[in-house]
């Protein structure tokens, strides 16, 4: 399967958005005493979404995580809407800024890192969508999807997470987050090479790990996109 590349035209654009939203809430702190108020960086989120007229929502949970570096999580959604009596598909990305994580702990460098490649991610995720044909999403089942009846028959969270994982369409988009990851560290040639020795850098590596085993075939085809799309950039 050959990779799809992100929507960089968005990309490019949200990149401003945090840039000035990032500038906005580190005055915010420095008034409001150093405190995090993630609700207020969402509502500044959402602000300059709409005057960059993307179509993006952020949303602030409190719910604790299984991991506590996991700042933010992103779903890619897709409707349909009438437009002079002509059906036409929307996509549109609902954003989770994860409070009890983000408390304490938010940084402008790492915040701006973790939306873009998020945002990467997810509009990879749009061009998938597009790829296999809006009229046919219907009548398939993502990696979500199965992992949650595979969940509710057995309880079991590892059942999810590998079926969620080892979909054809996360490996595309976790490869390409994988790639960025790997060009922030200090060596990312070997990184590619030697993923193991860069375990607690590599997010992303470290998450499929925890499932599957180092020679397993979903290990192997995330490393394969991650080589691809580091070559790419």
């Amino acid at each position: 399967m050959g990779i799809l590349s992100p929507d960089y035209e968005m990309m490019d654009k949200v990149s401003a958005v945090v840039d000035e939203v990032n500038a906005w809430y580190k005055a915010e702190l420095a008034i409001n005493h150093d405190i995090d108020d993630i609700q207020a960086l969402a509502e500044m989120l959402n602000i300059q979404t709409i005057k960059f007229q993307l179509p993006i929502e952020w949303f602030v949970y409190d719910d604790k995580r299984a991991t506590t570096t996991e700042w933010l999580s992103a779903a890619a959604c897709t409707g349909k809407m009438i437009k002079n009596g002509k059906t036409l598909h929307s996509n549109h990305l609902e954003v989770i800024l994860w409070e009890n994580n983000l408390e304490g702990k938010w940084g402008p460098i790492t915040f701006k890192e973790l939306v873009m490649q998020m945002i990467g991610h997810e509009t990879i995720h749009f061009n998938q969508f597009s790829r296999i044909g809006y009229d046919r999403l219907n009548d398939l089942k993502s990696g979500h999807q199965k992992g949650l009846q595979l969940f509710n028959k057995t309880g079991e969270e590892h059942d999810y997470m590998q079926c969620y994982l080892r979909d054809p369409h996360e490996l595309m988009a976790y490869g390409h987050d994988l790639a960025a990851e790997i060009r922030r560290v200090s060596d990312p040639a070997k990184a590619l090479r030697n993923p193991e020795a860069f375990k607690n850098e590599l997010l992303v590596y470290e998450q499929y790990r925890d499932i599957f085993p180092p020679n397993s075939k979903p290990l192997q085809k995330l490393l394969s996109y991650a080589a691809r799309y580091t070559e790419c950039s």
